[in-house]
């Protein structure tokens, strides 16, 4: 068999794996495709039976309506700043935790990676009222430092430890051993010959976060007020008309204006995001 017959003989077995992939990618992305085309119709185009893809005139005043209906770029701004703050302490907190979980392991360092662990386990429902009341005490309703703070400790904070730590794991000891050689403290170790291997770990656990933080709706709901102090999943529901009711269609283009921050920092990041977080599963 020719080298040509070969190729259009493995071309052809892949065929129906080809298919069976442009299935499962269309599941995934028909949905945005209907949300950037809903963006640009007019309500009726939406509802309409059978539905179209394309609208029939674009739309663009749908965009301009975003930010006459609401102080819309200021709560993008809102929603980009608590991104920036709970990455910031997400990683001020699990770096160091992970580093020590993996590489000083103190005495009941398995306990309390469990223990701090078991905070993804608990879902953000059963202690909103507690933490509301603690944050109502302090005057912290309709501000932002509930939701830096709490995030950071309860829910992101654990799962970037976690990743953390599979990623310093998985160093060989001589670096440690040659950095104490040398009269380098723990933090310099840290800092100078660690982190800069556990790049992809960074840049996975900053992903993860950034996704979670500007998704989240229960806690800006319950803590915020003011429409200028609300993010952007809360926004979104607010696109109504009193009498005809939602406004699909700048609501579609505000959810297509919401999801492009999160998307960039992907993109920035996705090299590393992949071998992140599979770092853990070459050492125990």
């Amino acid at each position: 068999m020719s080298r040509s017959d070969a190729l259009r003989t493995r071309t052809m077995r892949r065929i129906p794996m080809y298919l069976l992939l442009s299935i499962i990618a269309l599941l995934f992305i028909g949905p945005v495709l209907w949300m950037v085309s809903g963006s640009f119709k007019s309500i009726g185009e939406i509802l309409q039976y059978p539905p179209k893809i394309l609208p029939e005139v674009f739309r663009w005043e749908n965009y301009a309506q975003v930010f006459a209906l609401q102080p819309f770029g200021r709560q993008i701004l809102n929603s980009a700043l608590l991104m920036v703050l709970i990455c910031a302490l997400t990683l001020l907190l699990a770096i160091p935790a992970g580093y020590a979980l993996a590489r000083v392991r103190p005495a009941g360092a398995a306990i309390f990676f469990l223990i701090l662990l078991s905070g993804v386990f608990i879902p953000p429902e059963a202690v909103i009222i507690p933490l509301f009341r603690a944050a109502a005490d302090i005057g912290w309703v309709d501000t932002f430092y509930p939701l830096v703070i709490f995030t950071s400790v309860l829910s992101t904070g654990p799962v970037a430890m976690f990743i953390m730590r599979q990623a310093f794991l998985t160093l060989p000891a001589e670096f440690e051993e040659a950095a104490t050689i040398d009269g380098s403290s723990r933090i310099r170790t840290m800092v100078q010959i660690f982190l800069p291997l556990v790049r992809p770990s960074i840049a996975s656990a900053v992903v993860f976060t950034a996704w979670f933080s500007w998704n989240q709706f229960l806690e800006p709901l319950v803590y915020l007020r003011s429409q200028a102090m609300l993010t952007v999943p809360v926004a979104l529901t607010l696109f109504e008309d009193p009498l005809a009711g939602p406004r699909w269609n700048v609501q579609m283009a505000a959810t297509t204006l919401s999801v492009l921050p999160v998307l960039i920092v992907f993109l920035l990041a996705q090299k590393h995001v992949v071998s992140g977080l599979t770092a853990g599963g070459l050492k125990s």
